[in-house]
């Protein structure tokens, strides 16, 4: 985004999302490597989520106390 000068509604345009969605992606850049670390050693299972969405915001939102 910096390099390129767009804006979050930008980007969104750009991959056909809403700016909200860019905004959570960014959002996912700022996890720390201590829980990413925690999160990928749920594995992955397509048959069943591991983990949610909304599991994954209250991880983040715990951080930012």
């Amino acid at each position: 985004m910096v390099r390129d000068k767009l804006t979050r509604k930008q980007l969104a345009e750009m991959y056909g999302v809403s700016s909200d969605r860019i905004t959570q992606w960014l959002c996912l850049l700022k996890i720390p490597e201590e829980k990413l670390r925690e999160i990928e050693a749920l594995g992955d299972n397509w048959t069943r989520p591991i983990i949610t969405e909304r599991e994954l915001r209250k991880l983040r939102r715990s951080e930012d106390i």
